[in-house]
């Protein structure tokens, strides 16, 4: 059974505010400080620009929303300072993956990354880029397990919370000959 990939659109801006706040919660009951400051209301990410830039996407199985996850083709400052600034549009950055509260534990988080990398093709993209806690073992784990490749370590970045290292991650889309 397939998933549905939808563009969220401005009605669902509180949904997916909702979504990534649950995560929050989830990542903060688990002793984790990532993406604290969602619990404070404050989003480094600033979703509600992405959602009006059409970079935010929500995704169903059957008529279930599973969760969500953000893809920009340009970076911003925080995908320049861990990759270097790359002027291509044949990237994208994956961000806030985020499962609903009914989702987690269901291993679900999969399908987000799928959907993503479905997106990545349609649109003739040759690679995902994306970042993650290098202390955080289940999603390291989580994303090589998932098809991407381990590209380097950025050490000691200021996140806007406090100071973490972060490992990167690409998947390289293949090319049908």
């Amino acid at each position: 059974m397939g998933n549905t990939i939808q563009l969220a659109q401005s009605k669902d801006k509180e949904t997916v505010k909702e979504i990534l706040y649950q995560s929050a919660s989830w990542l903060n009951d688990k002793g984790s400080k990532q993406w604290a400051g969602l619990l404070k209301g404050e989003d480094v990410h600033n979703i509600e620009d992405a959602i009006k830039n059409e970079e935010v996407f929500l995704v169903y199985r059957s008529s279930l929303l599973i969760g969500t996850f953000a893809l920009w083709d340009t970076q911003t400052k925080w995908d320049s300072d861990f990759w270097g600034e790359d002027l291509s549009d044949k990237k994208y950055y994956l961000h806030r993956i985020a499962l609903t509260k009914e989702a987690h534990g269901k291993n679900l988080g999969k399908e987000l990354v799928t959907s993503a990398m479905q997106v990545a093709n349609e649109n003739k993209k040759d690679e995902i880029r994306l970042d993650c806690i290098a202390n955080n073992s289940y999603l390291n784990s989580f994303y090589k397990n998932n098809g991407f490749s381990y590209y380097s370590t950025v050490h000691d970045y200021y996140n806007g919370e406090g100071v973490d290292d972060y490992n990167l991650y690409i998947w390289k889309v293949l090319k049908k000959c």
